[in-house]
């Protein structure tokens, strides 16, 4: 089960922002946030990951991944939540860096 979550979040990396209009240059941390449904997490990974889908104003859906570090702030209502607290079919909102290394999520607002 881990090596699924742990694929499922290598290939949303590789493919989370499809789609999704870019600026700056190249080198630059770009910010972004995105509201959906968690579709998994990985607290086995090191650094954990969660995986979002999220649907886009024209019904295309868009798969989300972002590693979590111990820096992320993450929320379950207006509670300190942990990644293990959020579950697969719940509503969140994540905001992450984009970077040349990946997508980084800064912030985790589950609700």
């Amino acid at each position: 089960m881990s090596t699924i979550l742990f694929l499922a979040g290598a290939l949303a990396l590789s493919v989370g922002v499809t789609g999704m209009p870019q600026t700056g240059q190249a080198g630059e941390a770009i910010q972004r946030t995105v509201r959906g449904t968690v579709v998994a997490t990985n607290v086995e990974a090191n650094p954990q990951i969660i995986v979002v889908k999220v649907v886009l104003p024209n019904k295309e859906e868009m798969i989300v991944g972002a590693r979590v570090s111990a820096d992320t702030k993450i929320t379950k209502g207006k509670q300190a939540a942990q990644l293990a607290d959020l579950k697969a079919g719940q509503m969140a909102e994540v905001t992450y860096l984009k970077t040349s290394e990946g997508l980084l999520a800064q912030s985790i607002r589950a609700h």
